[in-house]
């Protein structure tokens, strides 16, 4: 029931795009009419008023751009593609870096924990609060490097806008990192109480 509905509604859809395309001969004097002298000393003999010329017709013609030129990285082109392909494939690529796999094993709940509900929300726990402390240790070691970022670019001349952006990470981590330590210190006080 649905297939001959999609096919009406593509049949209409055709015919209306077809209906409304412009023609060559019909657009041609709308586009003579609105066309300057100078427009028309441009244009290249035998040219005349085609589909294409409409669609070109409104990019400026009297400005040129320059194309800039990029350096390309050096290619070895002594072999031929699909051998380097291969050899990448078995023997890797060098200028990937190299894969650091984490050496600390993740900890598993075990069959008990599983079990036992209360068991498992401490477990759980535990866990947060690892991630919590990792995320407070990367962000002592990280946020000297970040705030000496910041210096070179201000002393290379970065604009004082895209430095800002990189102060405001920098101040969302502090703020981030002191929140898990104050948290982390009213638990602690809160666990001496019980």
């Amino acid at each position: 029931m649905k297939a001959p509905y999609a096919i009406a509604v593509l049949a209409a859809a055709s015919l209306a795009t077809w209906l409304l395309w412009p023609e060559p001969d019909r657009a041609a004097p709308a586009i003579a009419s609105t066309a300057s002298p100078s427009d028309a000393a441009r244009q290249p003999a035998g040219s005349g008023d085609t589909q294409g010329n409409q669609w070109f017709g409104a990019m400026p013609q009297g400005e040129k751009r320059e194309l800039k030129r990029v350096p390309l990285a050096p290619v070895d082109s002594s072999g031929s593609a699909w051998l380097s392909m291969a050899q990448a494939r078995e023997h890797g690529d060098a200028r990937t870096p190299p894969i650091v796999r984490d050496t600390e094993t993740q900890a598993t709940p075990d069959a008990n924990q599983l079990a036992d509900h209360n068991a498992y929300q401490k477990f759980e726990g535990s866990q947060h609060a690892r991630l919590l402390a990792s995320y407070v240790a990367a962000a002592e070691t990280e946020l000297p490097r970040l705030r000496a970022d910041v210096e070179r670019a201000r002393a290379a001349g970065i604009p004082e806008q895209e430095i800002a952006k990189v102060v405001e990470k920098i101040r969302l981590i502090e703020q981030t990192r002191k929140e898990i330590l104050q948290r982390n210190q009213q638990a602690m006080a809160g666990g001496n109480r019980q």
